[in-house]
């Protein structure tokens, strides 16, 4: 990837990442309303897939930090990470009547 300007925003690296956790909070939303326990996690469940994403997204960039298998980890991409579940979840709660 070339070398972008701290202070551009968006960029395809930003997209990518937000995309991917886009589709991994939306499909665990939706896989979760499938299970027979969905009425007795719909109070926490969104919090859950929230933290769990989040969590997630920012293990795998100071995995990447830490490790030395050649690449980097960016708190940006953290950040993009959880913004991209936080989307996730907001597609999964607009679609909730359409689903059940």
């Amino acid at each position: 990837m070339p070398e972008l300007p701290p202070w551009e925003l968006i960029s395809f690296d930003t997209a990518a990442h937000a995309f991917v956790f886009v589709v991994l909070a939306a499909l665990t939303v939706f896989s979760v309303r499938r299970q027979q326990t969905w009425s007795q996690l719909r109070r926490w469940g969104y919090l859950a897939v929230l933290l769990g994403g989040t969590a997630f997204g920012l293990l795998i960039e100071v995995l990447q930090m830490t490790m030395n298998l050649g690449r980097h980890g960016e708190w940006s991409d953290g950040i993009s990470d959880a913004l991209g579940v936080v989307v996730g979840l907001l597609l999964g709660y607009a679609t909730r009547r359409w689903w059940e």
